[in-house]
């Protein structure tokens, strides 16, 4: 009977264990989802956020004639593996809607059709009229890189050495003028996180 009890208690565990759906659009549920030590959606969403709005609000934009961004490296220089087009699609897709600047997404390797499409002229299978001609692509004026970087600290407290681990996150940025080579804004925003089960390499 005492071997059947925590297997009983391991059962019910198990049991109230549930898949929840976040709806991302109610801020209510979003603020309730669960803290965790890696980056996560409100993460991307706070910092792509951050760091728009300083951009935008440095007046980079308003300096340069009709500017045009390659989206240049983003270095995932953390314990965790994800794409940092996570953190870059958002940036994209709020200077775009600013009306501030614009993407040239056939230098950032994304856009593979570009060049397709150019490799069937004299192609007698296709309508020629219809195919892009020469010096249609617009180049970019200037390019936005960038790194994530992690750092962790080991937490003590009291009497006891605490398991928890300080996770320091940082993105920095740099948009450059590609004419002159210089750097016309930068920024960094830090990601502060505490607690157990920290990402280590």
């Amino acid at each position: 009977m005492k071997k059947m009890i925590p297997c009983a208690i391991c059962l019910a565990l198990c049991g109230c264990s549930e898949t929840r759906v976040i709806d991302l659009q109610n801020d209510k549920e979003v603020s309730t989802m669960q803290n965790v030590m890696e980056l996560e959606y409100r993460d991307w969403t706070d910092t792509a956020e951050t760091m728009t709005k300083s951009m935008l609000d440095s007046g980079v934009f308003k300096q340069k004639t009709k500017p045009v961004i390659a989206i240049g490296n983003i270095v995932n220089d953390t314990a965790q593996r994800f794409d940092t087009d996570i953190l870059t699609k958002k940036i994209r897709t709020t200077i775009l809607k600013s009306g501030s600047a614009q993407i040239a997404t056939n230098f950032s390797g994304e856009d593979t059709v570009s060049n397709a499409v150019r490799n069937v002229r004299n192609n007698d299978e296709y309508d020629q009229s219809t195919v892009a001609g020469k010096g249609n692509l617009i180049a970019p004026n200037m390019s936005l890189s960038g790194k994530m970087l992690q750092r962790n600290m080991k937490l003590k407290s009291g009497w006891f050495s605490s398991n928890d681990t300080r996770v320091e996150y940082y993105l920095q940025m740099t948009l450059t003028d590609l004419k002159t080579g210089l750097s016309v804004w930068e920024d960094e925003k830090p990601i502060i996180k505490e607690g157990d089960h920290a990402p280590t390499w």
